[in-house]
């Protein structure tokens, strides 16, 4: 992300006093003072705490906060090719600002591979930079998608995250990562991060598809009328074994129980039933609970109301 500012053609911007004595200086190879993407040069340079120079242009600052990075551009002087780029210093790290900045231009850093750690910052230092959460964590930002990517391997930080700035889509779209979540698990520490309104929804996320599932799992298949082949005693062996089967996918398998599963557990049943009629009324049984469920499932996903 950085290089060593060594340019012979481009003098080094002066830094502030309090950090002139400091050696060596970066510069920020995704903010250059001369970028190909950009048809005008920069007239503003921002400095990050770990001393990487950042050229960019007022006005993209402007256009996403009148006060970014607590800036009074009013008072900067005017820029102009025979004045010097103002340098403005910033508390947080080039990983932090690289990150904003790339939101702040429409553009996604992906291509430096910031960590969840890294992105939870950035969402962090929004705010005190007088930056929109709301704006440059949407779903459709850059900084979004980034944090969406994250999400099966970080679902529950990513949950977090999204509950401790109220970003409702967000939290939606993470809540499908926490089916197989273990919510004994929750820390003193996380649990104040999500706050009681998100935590209490999370916990009805579980309870709910639970609950669900019972409901969808209990009725047997329908029994038919007694043959001498298969009376009403061989029928029951078939809703004892359904109903053992249901008990297992429900304690066993939880909320995050797939298709699939449901499919090689009730399934096998079939190959033990000698009575035709029995073994159709069991797959046809089978095949309903899984559309059911499928149903419960993208329902829940497109609805929740968080």
């Amino acid at each position: 992300m950085v290089q060593v500012y060594r340019s012979s053609s481009i003098p080094p911007p002066t830094p502030p006093p309090q950090l002139a004595q400091s050696a060596p200086f970066l510069i920020s190879t995704a903010f250059p003072p001369t970028s190909p993407d950009s048809f005008h040069p920069s007239d503003l340079i921002l400095l990050s705490s770990d001393l990487v120079f950042f050229h960019v242009h007022r006005s993209a600052l402007q256009a996403a906060s009148t006060r970014a990075f607590r800036i009074s551009f009013p008072s900067l002087p005017p820029s102009s090719s025979d004045i010097v780029e103002p340098v403005i210093s910033i508390p947080e790290s080039s990983t932090t600002l690289n990150i904003i900045l790339h939101s702040i231009y429409g553009q996604s850093s992906f291509r430096f591979a910031p960590s969840f750690e890294a992105l939870s910052a950035a969402v962090a230092a929004l705010l005190p930079n007088e930056l929109s959460v709301r704006e440059f964590v949407a779903l459709t930002s850059p900084l979004g998608a980034l944090i969406l990517a994250h999400a099966p391997l970080h679902p529950i930080e990513a949950y977090a995250l999204a509950a401790q700035y109220d970003l409702h889509d967000l939290a939606v779209v993470t809540s499908s990562h926490l089916l197989s979540f273990n919510l004994s698990s929750v820390t003193d520490e996380l649990a104040e991060q999500i706050g009681p309104r998100y935590l209490k929804r999370l916990f009805l996320l579980h309870f709910g598809r639970i609950e669900a599932l019972k409901r969808l799992l209990m009725p047997p298949p329908h029994p038919h009328p007694a043959t001498p082949t298969c009376p009403f005693t061989a029928q029951s062996k078939v809703v004892r074994a359904w109903t053992l089967m249901a008990a297992y996918l429900i304690w066993d398998c939880g909320v995050d129980l797939s298709t699939e599963t449901i499919k090689s557990i009730m399934g096998p049943m079939a190959d033990h039933i000698q009575c035709p009629i029995c073994r159709d009324s069991l797959k046809s049984r089978m095949q309903t609970l899984v559309v059911q469920w499928t149903n419960i499932k993208v329902s829940y996903r497109s609805h929740i109301n968080l």
